[in-house]
């Protein structure tokens, strides 16, 4: 499918043309694969994201929203995807066209905002914290190397204005084990920006999932 970068950025991180409900309902329908197709893109779509859930092993227990392999590496992601906007609480507004300053500034704001509200929280695991939670891979990648990635929607980076960065957790005192060193955070939206920025437009991701449900829309409403 081809998307907008202009378009998709001015409704998520500026609010245009959006009423009250349609950033949830949007993302409801197609954030996760949204951005899990972004990340790959990334990556120069040399990855393969699984249709299989990321669970513990056990019938209870927090679950992941995606496996995502990386099979030239050997590496299986497992991902905790946050489609959080400028609507969201604690959100800020950014248009496309800010300079790099105020890019700065609201990632500033938004690390800082997942610092306090998600990494030093006194409650642990929460939503974000769970994806260091050891997950039981598919069995074909029970050799591979599992790595603990969150895909952001907002302009989230611990590296400058870099969509992948990787924060150490060693500062952090968690109340329960991981076997983790490193976390890697990607954000969808400070990718978007810069490859807007080098003169790209549009881009192709593969969203099975966002095509099915459009066909079946097509099939309700006439």
């Amino acid at each position: 499918m081809r998307i907008n970068i202009k378009e998709l950025i001015d409704f998520f991180d500026d609010k245009k043309n959006s009423k009250k409900g349609d950033p949830n309902a949007l993302t409801a329908m197609f954030g996760e694969e949204l951005n899990a197709s972004v990340f790959n893109h990334f990556m120069d779509n040399k990855l393969e994201i699984l249709e299989e859930s990321v669970l513990p092993g056990t019938n209870k227990g927090n679950r992941l929203d995606r496996w995502i392999v990386n099979k030239d590496n050997k590496i299986l992601f497992q991902c905790e995807i946050k489609n959080w906007a400028a609507t969201a609480i604690g959100g800020k507004q950014l248009k496309l066209d800010c300079n790099d300053e105020k890019l700065k500034e609201t990632i500033k704001h938004y690390c800082e905002h997942e610092l306090k509200n998600s990494f030093y929280l006194t409650k642990q695991p929460n939503g974000v914290t769970k994806v260091l939670l050891k997950m039981k891979p598919p069995k074909e990648y029970e050799n591979y190397t599992i790595k603990p990635l969150v895909i952001y929607w907002m302009p989230v980076s611990f590296n400058g204005i870099e969509p992948l960065s990787k924060i150490s957790l060693k500062e952090f005192n968690f109340p329960f084990k991981t076997e983790y060193a490193e976390l890697s955070i990607f954000s969808v939206s400070i990718y978007l920006r810069n490859l807007y920025k080098s003169g790209i437009k549009y881009i192709d991701l593969e969203m099975p999932i966002l095509e099915h449900r459009i066909k079946l829309l097509e099939t309700l409403i006439k």
